[in-house]
């Protein structure tokens, strides 16, 4: 017997934690899509940034090359290897160097160029010609740079340190009849490889350096480090004071990381500060000396051209979408559950929570199975309320309901008709075998023992639908079997045939 189930509501919650789950995986996944797509173009920004930087380096490393071969002669050599193997004559050989180089240097200088400087073989300085605003002693030229240069016989091309944030050098070994008199080195300031990048970016992106401080402090001289401010990022690097405004996002955003040890990576900001959506791609590139020593990073700010900004875009109209189409799930199957609540509950009776009349006819309407009617009506029923109150009459309805439901078939079709009467629909079945079935729930009610009641009979009327017979026309000759059942003394079952042959 199919009856009403009380209890949907556990159905319900569960298919809402369904879309919510759907939901959940939904918005994961456009996270992922956006994450993915979001690494993808800062990735790709930053092997651009790699290339230009690479790309940069070798134009200073041209110019230098050009530069070297204007100056580096055999007069030149010869004069370095004189002044190296003649410690009295290096004076004079500075200052014919000096006369001779200082108007090229100055020249060039509008150029980039911010230091010339010739060594002996011994590492000492023989002529530096430099920025008057540049001071401190720079780290770039070691014991293992001049080694390098004087083994291998040719320049070294990178990156050194100075008071004005570094900048591009190259290292040139100078030979003389095949013995090694020392080194010219060509330096070109940062500022003008910033700029450079800076510009063949259309000024989208901003290059800083950040330097170990523990560097600076062993390379430098105390006067030369106030240029120099402990980084925001990470306390064990410096800045230059005058780039902290390109850094000026990763203020707002607080950003902090430690840099050791030394990798390459990435980091996307939005600034909050504007109400347009403003992303920035912010690459750390590990920065190697000249020696080949580590010595900090290019921190380079790229403002996003709006690619990452149309994939946040994207990805917040589809957040929007995803929790709209959520809410209007959980409300319509929460709205479907209340209708389908009412709708049930119209249907069912109650007290005894089988069908009522309603609920039944619309039940046997929806199906094509052929139907025998018991029509039960519990004997003496107003002397119960009578005697023992309404509380246990609704007790006994309930108690014979539950007797009924347990001894027949899902497939059966069971409802309070009103009152103490009932209606049962046997489901294909004839005549004798419904009248059967009538006979085995009258015993089963008969020795059963209600509370406070004691006994209690039932009668039963007994009618087979006939072919394209109305449902009201069956249940009007069953209520007369009925009715012959009762006035035969009750407690009794009264199919069609014998009911015919009384009348």
């Amino acid at each position: 017997m199919k009856q009403y189930n009380k209890n949907l509501w556990p159905i319900t919650l569960a298919k809402c934690a369904l879309i919510v789950l759907a939901g959940l995986v939904f918005y994961f996944g456009i996270e992922s899509y956006s994450r993915v797509e979001v690494d993808s173009i800062a990735e790709r920004t930053l092997l651009t940034q790699k290339r230009l930087i690479s790309l940069q380096q070798r134009a200073f490393g041209s110019e230098s090359d050009i530069i070297a071969s204007l100056i580096l002669d055999d007069e030149l050599l010869e004069k370095i290897y004189e002044a190296d193997r003649r410690p009295l004559e290096r004076a004079r050989v500075g200052r014919e160097l000096q006369e001779r180089y200082f108007p090229l240097f100055v020249k060039l200088s509008g150029e980039g160029l911010n230091r010339l400087r010739f060594r002996l073989g011994d590492g000492s300085t023989l002529l530096c010609v430099e920025d008057t605003n540049l001071s401190g002693e720079s780290r770039f030229y070691s014991s293992s740079a001049a080694g390098v240069l004087k083994k291998g016989r040719r320049p070294l091309y990178g990156f050194g340190l100075d008071r004005e944030g570094g900048g591009y050098r190259a290292l040139y070994p100078l030979f003389y009849r095949g013995e090694y008199a020392g080194s010219a080195e060509i330096s070109f300031k940062f500022e003008e490889l910033k700029r450079a990048l800076e510009d063949v970016s259309e000024r989208a992106c901003r290059f800083t350096l950040a330097i170990r401080y523990d560097l600076l402090e062993k390379s430098l001289q105390k006067s030369a480090l106030k240029g120099y401010t402990q980084s925001f990022i990470d306390p064990a690097f410096a800045v230059r004071e005058d780039m902290l405004g390109d850094l000026e996002v990763l203020k707002k955003a607080k950003y902090r990381v430690e840099l050791l040890p030394y990798r390459e990576f990435y980091t996307v900001l939005e600034d909050e500060s504007t109400q347009q959506e403003l992303y920035y791609t912010v690459g750390f590139i590990p920065l190697t000396l000249i020696d080949g020593d580590m010595a900090g990073y290019y921190i380079v700010v790229h403002k996003d051209s709006g690619a990452i900004a149309q994939v946040m875009s994207i990805a917040g109209i589809a957040y929007w979408a995803l929790a709209l189409m959520v809410f209007v799930s959980l409300v319509l199957t929460i709205m479907v559950h209340i209708y389908r609540a009412k709708a049930h509950a119209a249907d069912i009776d109650a007290l005894t929570g089988i069908y009522n009349r309603r609920g039944c006819l619309k039940r046997l309407k929806s199906g094509d199975k052929r139907y025998a009617l018991l029509y039960i009506d519990i004997d003496h029923f107003k002397r119960i309320n009578d005697t023992f109150g309404h509380e246990t009459g609704d007790m006994v309805l309930k108690e014979v309901v539950h007797i009924i439901s347990a001894h027949i078939r899902k497939d059966d079709v069971f409802c309070r008709h009103g009152g103490e009467e009932f209606l049962l629909f046997v489901a294909n079945a004839s005549e004798a075998q419904a009248a059967a079935v009538a006979e085995k729930l009258r015993k089963h009610i008969q020795i059963h023992r209600f509370e406070k009641v004691g006994d209690l009979t039932v009668s039963i009327g007994v009618a087979v639908r006939g072919r394209n017979e109305s449902i009201g026309s069956l249940i009007a000759r069953a209520d007369k079997n009925l009715y012959k059942a009762k006035s035969e003394g009750r407690n009794r079952v009264v199919p069609g045939k014998q009911a015919e042959k009384r009348e």
